[in-house]
This record gives structure tokens, C-alpha cells and sequence, in this order.
């Protein structure tokens, strides 16, 4: 009941909120008109987010929303208007139109990789950037995404975010990141609205991101957008293609560890349409013939991963739409043990994990200026492994997390000076941080025993509202206000709920400089504590009576600079963060069984991150890409942890700088090259030892003594990587592309983790300890053919 009234509660100020719109929406001056409709790409009719509306008259203008859509007030006239619409990446247009009356006007741009003959409207996105008062934020395309090489030849979305002014990493390879001094858990993940809570597949060296089937992908580092709550230090929104709603096309890639394949067209014609997109590695067709030469402690796992993307849509008329997609991805390992390469295993370990997601939404136009999006979202991601010794004991374990959310989102497109977001959402989180079970399996009744089991189920209702008012005051001045209310009930009816008031502002100084400033506050109420380099081990856990919600203040200057023909942007932004509630797992505790009593295993502290970052971005010609550097400190400290001093976060690196280049070469050749320079992660190492002896006086034990908590450091980490793409001349229908990358170009030993090796001197029977460096990664070159009909 409790339940029910809270979202009939929810949905009645929801009401109270929108009633005032309608009303002031039906007595507006008549003496206004408003031009609305949607900006799509001319091919296939996808939806372009973000693209721009500018008026030379009246020199005001619009940004496209979440889904396309724009609406601009403007006064009626006899005089007619000239429209400017541009989209990076595609052809600028120019539209007249007479505003008599309300004018609903949809736009379709053309690619400007298809039209390069023609005249192409100078102005873009990068005017955006003095503009818009959203501060902290980095938007990367599909094309973008596909041209930085990776290891291994796979595109992947995560290693480009990675690559941008604020990102920290984690191990070589890794898809984990940090975002300014923040936690891996405090990175909220979206795919079409649903959570992705393990973004990694084959233990984080690729991304659950198939990049031939996103659309689009924004990250915020700071001055969140009200909508977005349950995460400290970053959002990053990934969309899903829609399909293509005018032709049917395959297209796909067959590289040296993976193939991908995309299907997708009309349903109905220009009415609806659907995308299928599949992705899967072959490890697991050639490691049994390995398997057959080497002996039974050297087998190497039977692993492989998958990925599988579905997404449907359908216009049911001028004012309704509906999305339906969907996610699948799942990691698989498999050992067999045997006493020697000719035998058959008879202990064997099996290992899974993955991610499931999937949204509805209905998008509604009540009136020109009225948008709404309703969305049902779900989303579950689980690990389970299974170890089964010599046919006679076995031990299960798994943990599972799922989300479900109702949600409800408003665009009011007031007129040229305010654009207000509102809406609500109700989520309901189940989370089973570790179930297992252990006994025996033999045939003889003599061999059987009584299994051990234990379950552990944590519930949370999260609930939350919010309010934003995007104000442009003048020619010169924006400010923007935004307020988010958010409460969790745990299952033991506690609380906890926090106002997270957001605000930003922008100040132009001319017409090609802006300084920008924001203030956010978070607060985060499911957590992960990570304990290892496999994050899909870290059990997720919600705030109860012991564990208190994580929080976080940020605050943000900076100034933007537009050069050179506005081809030329560069960003400059201050930060200084706080966060509260902090935690870590004690010394000593063990970190993987959740029970209720695991807060006694936790440590909890505080946390402060800040630094400068620069970014100069180049988005015009045949050479694009950016330079980005970030200086940057990250701190915490815990009563119970290094006596209670402060001490370096793991990912407390002082200097990162990343280059990122593409260059376009003559007869279809492209270039491309990102280099990285990372200062070492700090970590824990030894400081000396203590040998104590048994009665015997033989065999001592050795105990390490460690130091302050993270007072060394890995060596510094940099590469270099290249990659050309060499596009084939178009045959009727059928475009193929033949992408060379060298990852790692000059094969430096990067430090995946230090260990420390126990020597002995033969002379003297001295024994000493060295520290030595693991490396993954030396120079790997991959190539990958792209085809599309």
C-alpha cells in the first residue's frame, strides 16, 4: 500500500506540474507561432540528437532533444524567416519559411561523406560549444568510434571515452574507467535508458558496446542534467540505432577474434522499422586443437563471448512513436582438468556472466512545444560458476542484480528563452550479492552428504523527480537551474532520500568565447566495492541502516574558445569534488560473501578529487581529432584505514595527455593514430619482512610489512597506435573496406601489475626479494574487412 501511494503521489505532482503548461499554453499571446518537427538523416530516416535550428533574423535558435524533436517560438509575421540546420557530419541546409501560423517542419540532412561536390553551410556544432551552458560533457559519434584503433582490431566505445580529457583507466587493456578522482561503481551506464551494470566482456579487454549498432553516445563529467541521478561522477548515455526505414541493408565485419553482423530495414515503409545486430568471437573454435599438445596443467580455457542488439520502431502518426529494443551479451569459460593431455577431465570449472536489458518507450507530442517519453525499462546482469572436483564434489555460486524503472519525462519548449525539462521515475531494485551451494554429487549412496546452501536477497524502491529550467537571459548570459529529488526505501522500511540541486551558467565574452561554471550535488544509493581486476566479481549491494548513501558536491569553471574559421575548439575546465561515504573494504576482509552483516567488513570515508583539464578538438577538414590533457589529484581518507592520514586513490594519476588524429589520404585511404601518456597508478608494495620460525627452525614464514597505504607507484604508462582504412570503390549497392591498426606500435612493456620473486643467492644462501613487472600487450597488428549492401 506504502508503495502505491507513493506513486500515485508521484504521478499527482506530476500532474500539478503540468497543469500550469496547459493552462498558460492555452492562453499564450496569439501573436506567437511555434515551428516544430524532427531532424533525421535523409538515408534511413534515424533521428539526429543534438543537431541545430538557427534563425538569422532573430539570431536565437534550438538544439534537436533526446529523440530529434525541436520546437521554437517565434513571433508571427508577414516576413518570412531563414532557417540554418546543421549536424556534424552532415550537409547544412537552409529553409524559408513564413510564420502565419504554426509550422511543423522536419528536416532531412544528407551525410557530407556522400556530397563532398557540394556547398557545405560553414556553420556547426562546434558554435554549440559557446552556446550551450551544459558544461563537463563530450559527445562522440559512430564514426569517430570506428576509426581509433584498438587492440585486437575491434572498435570499441569505451577505449574512445577513455581517450577524452578527465577519463582515467584502469589495467592495460581494460574498458573499466574513472572519471575525476570517482570510484568504478560511481559511473552510471546507460543503453537506450537501461542500466548496463558490467560494461565489459573477456575480463574488461573489450566493451558489451558492439559499435555498428550505437547511434550516439554523450558523457558527463560534471553539471549533470537533472534527469540523471544514482551515480557520483559520471554519466554516459549510449543510443541504439533506430533502422533504417527506407531500404533493407546488411552490414558486418570479419576480423582476426570476432565477426559482426547487422541486419535492419523497414517494417512499413518510411512507418516503422527494425535493426538486428549479432557479434561473436572464435577463441573457442581453435583453443581444443592447442589444447591436444600440451599437457593437463597447461590447458589453455575454452572462452568465448557474444552479443546480441534488437531494436523495432514504429511512427503511428504525426504525434506518437514507439521504441522497442533490447540487449543480450554473455561471457563464457569453460577448463577441464585431467590427469594428463590424453585423459578425460574429470574436474571441470565453468564460468558465465553477462547483461540483459530491455525499453519500451512511447514518445507523445501534446502540442508543439509539449513533448513527452514514457519508458518501461529492465535491466539484470548475473556471473555464476561452476566447480565439479574428480566427479564427486561440486561448489556453485552466483550473484544477480535487476532493475525495474518506470519513467516519465517532459520536454516543454516554453519559447526561445526557456526550455524546461520535468518528469519522475520509480525504480525497483533486486539485488542477490552471492548465492551458492556446496556437496557432494557421486552415484554411491555411501558418497552422499547433505548440501550446504546460502542465499542472500536485498531490496530497494528508489524513487525521484526533477525539475529543470534552461534560461538563455540575454544575448550574452544562459543560466540553468535544475533540482532532483531521490529517496531509496530499504527493506527494512529506512529512508534515506537528498535534494540534489543542480546549477550552471554561461557568460559570453564575444562571440567566440564563453566562460561557463556549474554546481552539482549526487547522491548514489547502490553500491560496489572493488576488491579485483574482474569487476564482474564485486558484488552490487544497496544503502541500509549500516550503510549510508554515497554523496558528492562538484563544482566547475571554465572558459571555451572557438579558432580559426570555427573549425577550432578549445576547452578549459577547473573542478574541485567532494565525496562523502566513502567505501572500502578493511584490511583483511573477506569480499566475497554479502550477508547482513557485511557493513562490519566495510570502511567508510571521505573523498576529495581536483584538477585542470584541457581539451583542443578539431571537427572540420581532412584532419580531425583532439588533444586532450588532464592534471588531476584524487584523494582519500578513512578513521580506519593508514591510521587515519589521508592517502592517493589507486587511479590518483598526476598527468594524462592522449592525441587523437584522423586524416583523410587521397584515392579512399584514411589515417588514423592516438597516443597515450598516463603517470603510474599508486599501489601498495612491501616495505620488508618478517621470517618466523616453527620449533623445528625450518621452513620460515615470511610476512610481509607494508607502508603508508599507496605509497608507491607503476612506472608510467605510454603508446602509440595506427591504423588505415582503405574504402573499395563502390560496386551498385555493395561498399566494403579493408581496417589495418598496429596497437602498441613501438612494443613498449607497459606494467600490468608488480609482484614480488624470491631469489636465492647460491654463494652466500641470502635471500632477497625483487620486485618484478608483469606486461600484457607488446606491438599487435590486426585487420578486419567491413562490408555493406
Amino acid at each position: 500500500m506504502l508503495k502505491i501511494l507513493r506513486i500515485t503521489l508521484i504521478f499527482s505532482l506530476l500532474n500539478l506540474l503540468i497543469l500550469p503548461l496547459w493552462a498558460q499554453e492555452a492562453a499564450e499571446n496569439k501573436d506567437f507561432i511555434t515551428i516544430s518537427g524532427y531532424i533525421k538523416d535523409a538515408d534511413n530516416l534515424e533521428t539526429l540528437l543534438g543537431a541545430t535550428i538557427y534563425i538569422q533574423e532573430l539570431q536565437t535558435g534550438a538544439t534537436t532533444n533526446g529523440y530529434g524533436y525541436y520546437a521554437i517560438k517565434v513571433p508571427m509575421s508577414e516576413d518570412s524567416l531563414t532557417l540554418k540546420i546543421n549536424y556534424l557530419g552532415y550537409i547544412g541546409i537552409v529553409k524559408r519559411v513564413l510564420p502565419t501560423t504554426d509550422v511543423p517542419l522536419s528536416i532531412e540532412l544528407k551525410s557530407n561523406a556522400e556530397l563532398l561536390k557540394e556547398i557545405v553551410v560553414t556553420e556547426d556544432a562546434n558554435r554549440l560549444l559557446i552556446e550551450e551552458t551544459q558544461m563537463g560533457v563530450q559527445k562522440v559519434t559512430s564514426k569517430q568510434i570506428k576509426t581509433i584503433p584498438v587492440v585486437f582490431g575491434e572498435a570499441d566505445i569505451l577505449k574512445v571515452v577513455q581517450m577524452m580529457a578527465g577519463v582515467q583507466t584502469g589495467a592495460e587493456g581494460t574498458s573499466g574507467f574513472y572519471v575525476r578522482g570517482g570510484g568504478y561503481d560511481q559511473n552510471l551506464i546507460l543503453l537506450d535508458e537501461a542500466t548496463v551494470y558490467n560494461p565489459e566482456h573477456f575480463f574488461g579487454f573489450f566493451s558489451t558496446f558492439n559499435a555498428d549498432i550505437v547511434k550516439n553516445l554523450e558523457i558527463y563529467k560534471s553539471d549533470f542534467p537533472a534527469k540523471y541521478g544514482g551515480r557520483l561522477s559520471s554519466v554516459l548515455d549510449v543510443q541504439m540505432r533506430d533502422g533504417n526505414m527506407k531500404d533493407f541493408s546488411v552490414q558486418g565485419g570479419i576480423g582476426l577474434i570476432s565477426s559482426r553482423l547487422t541486419l535492419e530495414g523497414p517494417i512499413v515503409k518510411d512507418k516503422s522499422s527494425f535493426v538486428l545486430s549479432g557479434r561473436r568471437t572464435y577463441f573457442d573454435l581453435f583453443t581444443p586443437i592447442a589444447n591436444r599438445s600440451l599437457s593437463a596443467d597447461q590447458q589453455i580455457p575454452n572462452y568465448y563471448f557474444y552479443d546480441l542488439n534488437a531494436k523495432v520502431n514504429f511512427i503511428l502518426g504525426d504525434k506518437d512513436r514507439i521504441y522497442v529494443s533490447g540487449y543480450f551479451g554473455r561471457d563464457k569459460m569453460n577448463i577441464e582438468f585431467g590427469n594428463d593431455a590424453e585423459t578425460i577431465a574429470n574436474s571441470s570449472y565453468r564460468l558465465q556472466w553477462g547483461n540483459l536489458t530491455g525499453t519500451v518507450r512511447w514518445n507523445h507530442v501534446f502540442n508543439p512545444r509539449l513533448f513527452s517519453n514514457t519508458s518501461l525499462v529492465a535491466s539484470r546482469f548475473n556471473y555464476r560458476d561452476n566447480f565439479i572436483f574428480d566427479d564427486f564434489f561440486q561448489f556453485k555460486s552466483s550473484s544477480e542484480t535487476y532493475t525495474y524503472s518506470l519513467k516519465q519525462d517532459f520536454d516543454y519548449f516554453l519559447n526561445t528563452r526557456h526550455h524546461i525539462k520535468f518528469g519522475a521515475q520509480l525504480t525497483h531494485n533486486i539485488i542477490r550479492p552471492i548465492e551458492f551451494s556446496a556437496g557432494t554429487i557421486a552415484d554411491d549412496d555411501d558418497l552422499q552428504s547433505d548440501a550446504i546452501s546460502e542465499v542472500q536477497d536485498f531490496l530497494g524502491e528508489e524513487i525521484s523527480a526533477y525539475l529543470l529550467d534552461d534560461w538563455k537571459i540575454n544575448s550574452k548570459l544562459a543560466l540553468k537551474f535544475g533540482l532532483r529529488f531521490s529517496g531509496f526505501l530499504t527493506r527494512d522500511d529506512k529512508f534515506f532520500h537528498q535534494f540534489e540541486p543542480r546549477a550552471a551558467f554561461n557568460y559570453q565574452l564575444n562571440e567566440r568565447t564563453a566562460l561557463k561554471g556549474s554546481y552539482a550535488r549526487m547522491a548514489q544509493y547502490l553500491h560496489q566495492v572493488k576488491y579485483s581486476y574482474l569487476s564482474f566479481l564485486d558484488p552490487w549491494f544497496p544503502s541500509n541502516g549500516n550503510v549510508k548513501p554515497q554523496l558528492s558536491d562538484q563544482v566547475s569553471l571554465g572558459w571555451t574558445r572557438l579558432f580559426l574559421n570555427d573549425a577550432v575548439s578549445i576547452t578549459n575546465e577547473f573542478y574541485y569534488k567532494w565525496m562523502y561515504n566513502q567505501l572500502e573494504y578493511q584490511n583483511g576482509a573477506d569480499f566475497l560473501f554479502i550477508d547482513e552483516n557485511y557493513h562490519e567488513r566495510l570502511a567508510v570515508g571521505q573523498g576529495r578529487g581536483y584538477g585542470a583539464e584541457l581539451q583542443v578538438q578539431k571537427n572540420k577538414g581532412k584532419l580531425t581529432g583532439w588533444v586532450a590533457y588532464t592534471l588531476a589529484w584524487s584523494r582519500r581518507k578513512f578513521d580506519d584505514l593508514n591510521g587515519g592520514e589521508p592517502f592517493p586513490f589507486t587511479y590518483d594519476r598526476r598527468h594524462v595527455l592522449n592525441l587523437v588524429l584522423q586524416y583523410e589520404l587521397p584515392k579512399n585511404w584514411s589515417f588514423s593514430g592516438n597516443f597515450t601518456y598516463r603517470s603510474g597508478i599508486a599501489l601498495d608494495l612491501a616495505v620488508g619482512r618478517i621470517f618466523t620460525y616453527g620449533v623445528s627452525l625450518q621452513d620460515p614464514a615470511v610476512i610481509p610489512i607494508y607502508g603508508e597505504v599507496n605509497s608507491f607507484r607503476m612506472p608510467a604508462y605510454h603508446r602509440l597506435d595506427i591504423g588505415f582504412i582503405k574504402k573499395f570503390k563502390r560496386r551498385k549497392n555493395f561498399e566494403s573496406e579493408l581496417a589495418i591498426s598496429i596497437y602498441n606500435v613501438y612494443s613498449r612493456r607497459n606494467p600490468f601489475f608488480i609482484y614480488y620473486d624470491q631469489e636465492q643467492d647460491e654463494e652466500t644462501d641470502a635471500t632477497r626479494f625483487v620486485a618484478k613487472q608483469t606486461s600484457l600487450f607488446p606491438i599487435i597488428p590486426s585487420v578486419s574487412y567491413n562490408f555493406k549492401f
